[in-house]
């Protein structure tokens, strides 16, 4: 009787993780807006009841899903306890940061929508990104410490504002600019961009071994193509 109860509780956890996988890629897709439980239910050959047995509707898999994307978050942004940070350790935050944010990009893209029809989210938005935030003001005040970076406790604040507008918002950038679409969305060049620009905002505060990192890691990226195609257009250009 214990190993079937084992079996089934295994069995349930492994289609909630089917549901929340393929509901994530539907949402970043399509948009959290255009996918109901009965689409997410067909793309899995699963009845919409079976669907319900694990989640009782959209908003749950959302807030499950959100659950899921701060715990990763804050997690990967956590201080190393066994040493010291070195200029390594600046790119590898701002990697894994875009990498994080792209993947669960629908949360941001629909994140207006989801604060005004979400509960659950409205009030966990605010909470993870504060945070985010006091964990990268600790981040920075760690590259400080070592010598990395000059900054007062004020640009360090300003600093981690900035980069949090440009990277929950470049999503929607992207998408109102037109370089992307829904039939484009997977490539991996728009995290670079999304990097190359949080890297921008961070190189005036840089010292030593940090600067000649950051010099290196531009080079390695090449120059942009968005300022580019966007001043191409012309002021007169008809839609």
């Amino acid at each position: 009787m214990n190993g079937y109860f084992r079996m089934s509780q295994t069995k349930t956890l492994k289609t909630k993780e089917r549901i929340l996988q393929l509901s994530l890629q539907l949402f970043n897709e399509r948009g959290e807006r255009s996918v109901t439980t009965n689409h997410i239910a067909a793309e899995l050959n699963m009845s919409p009841g079976n669907l319900y047995y694990h989640f009782r509707n959209k908003s749950e898999i959302i807030k499950e899903l959100m659950e899921q994307y701060q715990g990763e978050t804050l997690q990967m942004l956590a201080l190393p306890d066994d040493r010291a940070l070195d200029a390594n350790d600046k790119i590898r935050y701002f990697q894994v940061l875009s990498s994080q944010l792209w993947a669960y990009r629908f949360l941001h893209r629909d994140v207006y929508h989801l604060v005004e029809n979400n509960e659950d989210f409205r009030k966990m938005y605010p909470r993870f990104a504060g945070q985010v935030m006091q964990q990268g003001q600790k981040i920075y005040q760690a590259f400080v410490d070592a010598g990395l970076m000059q900054m007062t406790a004020s640009e360090i604040e300003a600093l981690i504002i900035n980069l949090w507008i440009v990277l929950t918002n470049w999503t929607n950038f992207l998408y109102m600019s037109g370089h992307i679409t829904d039939s484009n969305h997977l490539e991996e060049k728009w995290v670079w961009q999304a990097l190359r620009q949080m890297v921008f905002l961070e190189g005036a505060y840089l010292r030593g071994e940090s600067r000649e990192t950051y010099e290196r890691l531009l080079d390695t990226m090449g120059p942009s193509e968005l300022f580019s195609s966007l001043a191409a257009f012309k002021s007169d250009d008809k839609p």
